[in-house]
């Protein structure tokens, strides 16, 4: 797979990454070490991780992969966001419970609910906390996160889904991080989090920030990506909504499939094709880090793989013009898939 330097560090990683935020969806340990290792093995060297993934097992399950492979691996890992020790005593017990959970309505739903944080309704209250993005926070997270992961050090360190007011003593933070950068214990930083919300932050920590980890998809590009700034950017999210959206529309408009397999050049009636029509979208509109990709499916691992270094070949640049017409004449559609999430 293609390597890619994140712009403005020293930082090289392949460009498609593997998101582990979605990877409990399996209920077990062996199969979820299973995906890790077959993403390895099919040339994904970027690992994205977080305290809260897994209800705090995530970071852990993580380490075995990156044992014996770290100078061939990437990792970002955030702070900001923690599994209360309810949340990390529920950890223990999650295997059968979503056995249980998969086989109910509205499962995926409900986990992406979850998956917010503290913010997310009564239950993610109750799993989820925050200390606030503080020197001292970012400080005892650093400290978690490389004894979970078992390493000296962590390439990309970002704030996790900050909000302004949460963030106290901007100043020292932003010395705390560099200073984390410059002895090693770091090689960049950054913020992840909704796009919207990146101006408030902006202004509070009253810097340039050197990477940001924000959503794109082909409604709603990251603006990041598209104005070509200087910094890195990593990007995730591109299936999540787009790709629900375009197959509604298909099956609501079954006469526009052929117009499109033409416009295309690709067969839209191919489950597979949608998922790889995005993912190579996604790589073309980010050209400064990874695109994130997740699944628990190792048939998806293989297919969003297979078309990663595909993305730019010669036929790349009427594809993609395709791709951004089709976005239009679907969000006219349903105006709804261009407007940011909550």
């Amino acid at each position: 797979m293609r390597i890619r330097i994140l712009a403005g560090t020293e930082v090289a990683t392949t460009t498609l990454g593997f998101g582990c935020a979605g990877l409990f969806r399996l209920p077990w340990k062996a199969d979820r070490r299973a995906i890790l290792e077959a993403a390895y093995e099919l040339g994904i060297r970027h690992f994205d991780v977080a305290p809260m993934y897994g209800l705090g097992r995530a970071e852990a399950e993580l380490a075995p992969v990156l044992k014996h492979r770290r100078g061939d691996m990437t990792i970002t890992t955030k702070f900001g966001i923690d599994p209360t020790a309810m949340a990390r005593g529920v950890s223990r017990l999650q295997g059968p419970p979503r056995v249980v959970a998969r086989a109910l309505p509205g499962f995926g739903e409900e986990l992406r609910a979850l998956g917010k944080g503290p913010s997310s309704r009564w239950v993610g209250r109750l799993l989820y906390t925050s200390a606030g993005y503080s020197a001292q926070a970012a400080r005892l997270s650093l400290t978690r996160s490389l004894r979970a992961l078992r390493t000296d050090y962590i390439d990309v360190f970002v704030l996790h889904d900050p909000v302004g007011h949460l963030i106290s003593q901007a100043p020292s933070l932003v010395a705390y991080l560099n200073h984390e950068r410059d002895v090693g214990h770091i090689r960049c930083w950054g913020v992840a989090g909704e796009p919207k919300d990146l101006q408030t932050v902006t202004q509070k920590l009253q810097e340039t920030i050197p990477l940001l980890e924000l959503r794109d998809d082909i409604f709603l590009p990251c603006p990041d990506v598209t104005r070509g700034t200087a910094g890195a950017t990593i990007t995730f999210g591109m299936l999540g909504r787009a790709l629900p959206v375009l197959r509604k529309f298909f099956l609501q408009f079954p006469e526009e499939r052929d117009a499109w397999n033409t416009r295309i050049g690709h067969d839209l009636g191919d489950t597979t094709t949608l998922p790889m029509l995005l993912i190579r979208e996604a790589l073309r509109r980010n050209t400064t880090g990874p695109v994130l990709f997740s699944s628990t499916r190792l048939d998806r691992v293989r297919v969003a793989v297979a078309n990663a270094d595909s993305a730019n070949d010669a036929s790349g640049a009427e594809e993609s013009k395709a791709m951004r017409q089709l976005a239009f004449t679907v969000s006219s559609t349903y105006p709804q898939s261009a407007v940011p999430y909550d």
